[in-house]
């Protein structure tokens, strides 16, 4: 089975930044949430698009990027899945 993952950790660890600093950026109430995103192996498998448009827009408002979903999501596709 294909699976889709966050890569919110990674992204921040790769940039020095931590969740801490990202929910500052993003001014949620939703700390909790955010927390538990960028918590490897705890992740969220149902995050509703609002919380994930507010992660995007607080990784640009802390890197002052571009961010793309591609930056915290990874899809991984089933190797015995059928391409064609």
């Amino acid at each position: 089975m294909s699976i889709v993952r966050w890569r919110l950790a990674e992204y921040l660890e790769e940039r020095n930044f931590t969740t801490y600093a990202l929910v500052q950026a993003i001014g949620t109430t939703r700390m909790n949430t955010i927390y538990r995103i960028a918590r490897r192996g705890d992740e969220p498998t149902r995050v509703d698009l609002p919380t994930l448009a507010s992660v995007l827009d607080g990784l640009r408002k802390l890197t002052g990027q571009d961010v793309a979903i591609t930056d915290v999501l990874e899809y991984i596709p089933d190797p015995e899945s059928p391409t064609g």
